[in-house]
This record gives structure tokens, C-alpha cells and sequence, in this order.
């Protein structure tokens, strides 16, 4: 559902207690201390590095990155020496270590025993976060927010998106940026770079969304760097992505449907949900519904709610507990809603297309670009969605790929689209909900993954460390033993999700 922007993410580090002494450098000339640009709670130490390494390692730009890393450390509780280096998913979604952002990994740290036994690393992608110098396309933003107002033109939509690619590379190239070395091969020897240069044997990978598909071409390069994996929300390198967006869509309002249907209440509240949703995608995609909404910004823009917007809008609701139990509400409101609460959640729409400052859009790009596009067939992504009535009007959208014409994408190495088999102990969370990387994509990395434990959640969608604890209890246990299939009660007290009633 074009929501490969949206696919939410974490990140953030710190440096105590890893074997380097007090102001040694571990590695001079490439990680450098750092002051920290922000102040940790008393209970968390902190320290902060400059990793340098080079932009293209091919030779085609004399740019060097810095990439900051943060790592974090809760002296209290802290008991392993084997860290935990944490991924963060997009692709294009920053560590969260700008002085905005950071205070969210004060709480995960403190309240997640499964890593606040040990130093969480925490470093920004190139092309991401605080980055520099950062490759950006602040171009894709002002795209995704212009295309609100197009409602179903296609061609405008796509010319938007190609147009935004073209002004964005021109600009970067110009910058002597080289969009090619932005893949997740070189964010995979980024990582190598930081392990060396902190003197580790061996640490602990956490994947999460985009972040799992760089952790397993992580393992694939760099294998022995590895102690174990925590794959949360499983992207699969050889999956075809794009051609597999109907039938991920599809499934994902499946389990919707059927979840409400098995709830009591939400089958009083809603009935015939399924059948209702069709009915509002078709009206909605006839006479779409237009308002004019102030963004958390302060600027007003227009927004067209087509029955393609809304199902993009209710996918992207399907990502965590608390927004999966307002779905059939979100239904119930744009079908019969008042005009002043339908206003409101167009506004929460809106919002949605506006990029963090951290998001990095052009490593997002040159990604899907090189290691997605090509290996994917549009013609039968179109007729996938023929096949199921609620998506079957995307099949006409023009916009697949559209902004990859006019991005460099170089030669294409079949090894970025085939399966990666490893023997590194892995755990692997996946959500029963997840409408982006369903538990299918888990299992099928089961099979490839040889010493791995599948565990899947009835309530949650997408990223299910954050939104379950039993995972962390699980992780906990895993990171212990990482040989030995973890266990916990809180297993048997899982519930479904609580959908919320009308109004």
C-alpha cells in the first residue's frame, strides 16, 4: 500500500563499559569522542563517538561520513559484556539520537530488563538522523504531501514522484553525494567498521522492520561479527516485495475482519464490517470526500480522501495494538460520522505524510531502488490486485517505481534478492496483525535460519518489542542462552485486541 516510508522504527547507544578506556580512542582516525548534545537521566550513563568512514568505498566520491553513535548503559542493572547494537527499520528511519527524540530510549532502557542488562549501541544509518554530511531528499516530503490533494489523477501523482527523484539527484550529485553507495551492503560494513573499532569480539543484533533485512545482510558479510539476532517484524531479502503487496494487504484486513467477527462486542458494534469497508472504499473512490486540514506543523494543506487513501490510512493504523483496536471505530466514523470528526481524522491522515527530520529519504530511495525495483515485476503487481475486490482499484496506479526512473540505480547483484542462510542463534517476533511484514516472512526466514525460535503474537502488528512486553521476557531469556528455546507464562496470558466502540 506504498507505505514502505511509513514503516515505523528506533535506535540509540551508548559506550560505557565496553573495554575502552576513559578518552581512548578505540580506533584514532575513525571513531573520535564526542560531546553528547544532549543530558541523560542520573541512573543512565552515556557516551558519544563519531564513526568515520567513507561514503563510497568503490572510489565514485572522496565524501567521508560521520555517523553518530550514542551508547547507552544502565549501571544499576548492567551485568553481560556482550552489547546489543540496535537497527533501525524504513528504510530511512533514523536511530532517534537528535536532542528531540532521545529521551524515548531513557524509558526503553530502564524498562526493558531484556537489554538494560547490558550496553544498548545505538548508531544513525548514512543517510540518517544526524548523519554528516546527510544525503537527503527533503524533495520526496514536499511529494508525499502534494499527492493528498490529487485524489485518484494518476498521472500527476506520478509525475510528482518522478519530478521530486530527478530535482533531488540532480541536487545531491551536485553535492558529490553517490547515491549507489547507499545500500544495505554498506550500512552492513559500516557496522564491521563500528565493532572493530570498539574492540568487541562479538555483539548482539536487533533488528527491527528494514532493520532486520540489514541485520541479515549483516550476518551474510560479516558472519563471526555475530553472537545472536533478534528479528523483530521479518523483511526478507528475496521476498518480492511489491508484487507481494496485495496479498499482504489483503490478509492483514483478513485478520482485521475476523478478529472483530470473534469479539463479541466488535461484532455488535460493527457488523458486517467487511462488507462495509467494500462498500466505503467504492463511494469514497467515486466521490471522494475534501477537506482542507492544518498540519501539527501550522500549515494548511488540501486532502482528498479517496477509498485508496483511506485503506492507506487504516493500513498504517494496523501497525500497533492501540491503533489495530480503532480500525473498525476509524470504519464506523467515515461511514457515518459527523462532518466535524471525519475533519479530525483527516487531519491525523494528514500528518502521517510528514517526515520526521531524521527520516532519511534519499537512502530509502537509492534501497528500494537497487535492491527492490529491479527484482520485481509491476505487471504482475497490478494483476495481484485484481484479484482482491477491496484493492482491485490500485491496480491502475502508475506510480510503482516511478521515481526509480530518474534515480541511479547501477548493476544489479542477484545476491541482494536471494535467501540468507545462517547458523548465528536468532530469535524471531512477529505479529499476527502485521499488515508490512506478516508472520509468513518469519517462518520463511525459520526455515533459512538453523539455530532460530519462531514466536508469534496474537495481538500485535508491527514492531513487537515495544508493543508486547512477553517479547522482552522472551528476548531476556534468549540473550541469556541464545542456544536454548526461551519460555515464559506470560505466553499463556496473551490477549486479543480490545476494539474500541463507536464514537
Amino acid at each position: 500500500m506504498k507505505l514502505g516510508t511509513w514503516i515505523a522504527t528506533l535506535g540509540v547507544a551508548w559506550l560505557a563499559c565496553l573495554g575502552v578506556a576513559d578518552g581512548v580512542l578505540a580506533d584514532p582516525g575513525k571513531l573520535a569522542r564526542a560531546e553528547c548534545w544532549f543530558k541523560a537521566p542520573d541512573k543512565i550513563s552515556t557516551r558519544c563517538y563519531r564513526l568515520s568512514v567513507p561514503e563510497s568505498r568503490a572510489g565514485r566520491s572522496g565524501v567521508t561520513l560521520e555517523l553518530p553513535v550514542v551508547v547507552i548503559s544502565v549501571p544499576e542493572t548492567r551485568k553481560r559484556e556482550d552489547p546489543v547494537v540496535y537497527l533501525a527499520g524504513g528504510p530511512g528511519d533514523g536511530a532517534w539520537l537528535d536532542a528531540d527524540r532521545i529521551d524515548f530510549w531513557w524509558e526503553f532502557a530502564a524498562d526493558n530488563a531484556w537489554v538494560n542488562e547490558r550496553d544498548l549501541v545505538l548508531v544513525d544509518q548514512r543517510g540518517t538522523g544526524l548523519t554528516q554530511p546527510r544525503m537527503d531528499c527533503p524533495e520526496q516530503e514536499v511529494a508525499q504531501i502534494r499527492s493528498l490533494s490529487f485524489g485518484l489523477n494518476r498521472k500527476a501523482a506520478r509525475e510528482e514522484w518522478e519530478s521530486a527523484a530527478a530535482s533531488c539527484r540532480v541536487r545531491v550529485e551536485k553535492e558529490g553525494h553517490d547515491p549507489l553507495s547507499y545500500t544495505s551492503r554498506d550500512s552492513a560494513t559500516d557496522l564491521h567498521d563500528l565493532m572493530t573499532a570498539l574492540k568487541l569480539q562479538q555483539w548482539n543484533v536487533y533488528g527491527l522492520s528494514y532493520g532486520t533485512r540489514l541485520a541479515l545482510t549483516y550476518a551474510r558479510d560479516y558472519p563471526h561479527d555475530l553472537r545472536s539476532l533478534i528479528l523483530d517484524s521479518v523483511y526478507l531479502p528475496e521476498s518480492a516485495f511489491l508484487e507481494d503487496d496485495a496479498w499482504r494487504t489483503d490478509r492483514a484486513f483478513r485478520v482485521l475482519f475476523d478478529g472483530c467477527r470473534q469479539s463479541k462486542d466488535c461484532n455488535r458494534w460493527y457488523p458486517n464490517l467487511e462488507q462495509r469497508l467494500l462498500a466505503l472504499v467504492d463511494k469514497l473512490n467515486q466521490t471522494p470526500i475534501e477537506r482542507e486540514v492544518e498540519l501539527d506543523s501550522g500549515k494548511r494543506v488540501k486532502v482528498v480522501v479517496t477509498g485508496e487513501l483511506l485503506l492507506n490510512y487504516l493500513f498504517q493504523n494496523l501497525y500497533n495494538r492501540s491503533g489495530i483496536e480503532t480500525v473498525p471505530q476509524i470504519i464506523d466514523l467515515f461511514e457515518k460520522g459527523s462532518q466535524a470528526a471525519v475533519t479530525s481524522e483527516i487531519g491525523y491522515l494528514a500528518d502521517l505524510y510528514v517526515d520526521r527530520p531524521d527520516w532519511g529519504d534519499a537512502l530509502s530511495l537509492s534501497i528500494d531502488c537497487h535492491e527492490e525495483v529491479p527484482f520485481n515485476d509491476l505487471s504482475k503487481l497490478r494483476q495481484e490486485y485484481r484479484r482482491y475486490p477491496l484493492l482491485k482499484s490500485f491496480a491502475e496506479d502508475e506510480s510503482w517505481g516511478a521515481a526509480c526512473d530518474k534515480w541511479p540505480m547501477g548493476p544489479q547483484d542477484p545476491v541482494e534478492n536471494q535467501a540468507i542462510y545462517s547458523d548465528v542463534p536468532t530469535l524471531l517476533l512477529t505479529g499476527l496483525y502485521d499488515p508490512i511484514t506478516p508472520p509468513q516472512y518469519a517462518r520463511l526466514a525459520g526455515s533459512r535460519l538453523i539455530n532460530s525460535f519462531y514466536f508469534e503474537f496474537l495481538s500485535a502488528g508491527h514492531d513487537v518489542l515495544s508493543n508486547e512486553p512477553c517479547a522482552g521476557e522472551l528476548a531476556k531469556q534468549f540473550l541469556g542462552d541464545p542456544m536454548r528455546m526461551p519460555g515464559h507464562a506470560c505466553l499463556g496470558r496473551l490477549k486479543p485486541p480490545e476494539f474500541r466502540s463507536p464514537g
